[in-house]
């Protein structure tokens, strides 16, 4: 097994300082390339940990079984380095989110520049996973979020990656600037995952992604049939836009939980109380308007009218 680190942009920046954009090759037989992006937003950080989790696996591979990789992984970690080093979500001085941007363009401002190398290095690819987290305010369980144009050929993919939620959404909601559509509209499967907090890091969801990611990599031939993996214990729920409820402050104040995010809910079990700093009593009590499983849930406490709390996927079952 060959590995390598490569960059894939150089950009010289003030200071006598260079930003490079670096990607980590390893290289079995000719099999399938595939390929984890991570690092879009600089206050996400689930999916630099995902790439070590997954980096350290392969290393071990190479140590013990190195012809079992039978194709290419590519490991992006950073795809924002400046937002990762200032803790910005946007790219710092552009104050340009990054994931819509894409496709880019070589010649363009920073931003485009970054895209257009990272679209350009990752065609040809079998598959890329795209990995978030939520931002700061908002928790998510792990899940797979899928354009319904492409849902023929994601969705197989999508269900076994061991997250328990796919979510399919209306192509009116589906940002077009994005690097997950800029792939898949060009034929390269992509999935977006998103799990965790802004700013955060949960070992448990990330081992959880690990074993669907290995399985799907021995799925498609990057990985040796023979190879003993663990398997996957989530059987993904199929959700669409219809079955997401979502709750949003009607008042100002300190949204305090009383449930825990993940679990399944019933209809009009109390979720959480917006109270106020200023006085003792309640200002509002948060209940499920279905049942279903909470798959999302408030992080920063504070709120004004209209922030969303919760979002409450109303599921009949599994597909």
């Amino acid at each position: 097994m060959e590995q390598r680190l490569e960059t894939i942009l150089a950009v010289e920046l003030p200071y006598r300082e260079t930003l490079k954009l670096r990607r980590r090759v390893y290289c079995g037989g000719s099999g399938p390339r595939v390929a984890v992006t991570a690092g879009i937003h600089g206050d996400e950080l689930e999916g630099l940990y995902v790439c070590h989790r997954l980096a350290a696996w392969l290393e071990e591979l190479g140590r013990t079984q190195p012809e079992a990789l039978l194709g290419q992984v590519e490991l992006y970690p950073g795809l924002n380095p400046l937002g990762l080093d200032t803790l910005q979500r946007a790219i710092p001085v552009y104050n340009s989110d990054l994931n819509f941007c894409f496709p880019g363009h070589a010649e363009g401002l920073l931003p485009h520049r970054i895209a257009a190398a990272v679209l350009r290095n990752l065609q040809g690819s079998r598959l890329v996973l795209d990995v978030h987290a939520s931002n700061v305010y908002l928790r998510e369980i792990p899940q797979v979020r899928l354009d319904e144009r492409f849902v023929g050929r994601l969705l197989p993919l999508a269900k076994r990656l061991n997250v328990p939620v796919i979510w399919v959404q209306d192509t009116a909601t589906v940002m077009e600037n994005t690097l997950a559509y800029s792939l898949n509209v060009r034929g390269v499967s992509c999935l977006m995952v998103e799990m965790g907090v802004g700013m955060g890091l949960n070992t448990t969801y990330t081992d959880q992604l690990l074993v669907g990611v290995l399985t799907v990599w021995r799925d498609l031939g990057v990985l040796a049939p023979t190879l003993d993996l663990e398997l996957p214990t989530q059987r993904p729920i199929v959700a669409y836009d219809k079955t997401i409820h979502r709750l949003n402050a009607d008042t100002s104040g300190l949204f305090v939980p009383v449930v825990r995010q993940g679990r399944r809910v019933k209809a009009g079990e109390l979720l959480g109380r917006i109270v106020s700093p200023f006085k003792g009593g309640t200002l509002a009590e948060i209940s499920s308007p279905v049942g279903g499983i909470l798959c999302t849930l408030r992080e920063y406490p504070l709120v004004y009218e209209g922030s969303l709390l919760a979002r409450v996927l109303a599921a009949t079952g599994y597909e």
